[in-house]
């Protein structure tokens, strides 16, 4: 994986704010979290990097690639500067974010190596999920083709005008090939 686009101050999750200070930001599990504002870029760079260590992320994923362990990157890291409650209570709220996104990441690795039968039948699953899933398109598609089909033929069309076949293959193809989340899976 090519590393991270860095953004205009040269550091990966660092940005300027209007008041000349640096925002630090991270992407943890989809969600955003703030890390905090800062004097320096250079400090900003190294609050990402510390959010990056207990995150997991690879070393070149990180402003401070030579720094070799989490404990350095705390050491070598400072707080953020806190301007408002607001900004406080954000970075509060951040932390707990990254200290419950890190709980969660390891609780779910070592559940994996604990059970790695449920590991593959969960993959299974998802497979099958996937190829009926491709089934029921490709027939969806099939059908949608074989109305448009008759349809062109207009006057020609052996389907006669109350012929159930249009109402049924319409019915069935209006909808998204895309299959909902609630849509029920049988096999």
């Amino acid at each position: 994986m090519a590393p991270r686009r860095r953004s205009n101050t040269g550091f990966i999750g660092v940005r300027l704010r209007p008041a000349g200070h640096f925002a630090a930001e991270i992407t943890a599990g989809g969600t955003r979290v703030w890390l905090g504002t800062f004097y320096t870029k250079e400090a900003a760079a190294r609050a990402y990097d510390v959010a990056a260590w207990r995150f997991g992320r690879p070393r070149h994923e990180m402003n401070f690639p030579e720094v070799r362990s989490l404990t350095e990157a705390q050491s070598l890291s400072t707080e953020p500067l806190l301007r408002s409650q607001g900004e406080a209570r954000r970075y509060r709220s951040g932390q707990r974010r990254i200290d419950t996104t890190e709980a969660d990441e390891q609780f779910m690795a070592q559940w994996r190596r604990d059970h790695p039968g449920a590991v593959e039948a969960e993959r299974a699953f998802w497979k099958d999920k996937q190829t009926y899933r491709r089934e029921r398109r490709a027939g969806k598609r099939q059908r949608k083709a074989e109305v448009e089909a008759e349809y062109a033929k207009g006057e020609a069309s052996t389907w006669g005008e109350d012929d159930e076949r249009w109402s049924w293959n319409l019915t069935t193809t209006a909808s998204e090939d895309t299959p909902s989340e609630d849509e029920d899976f049988d096999f």
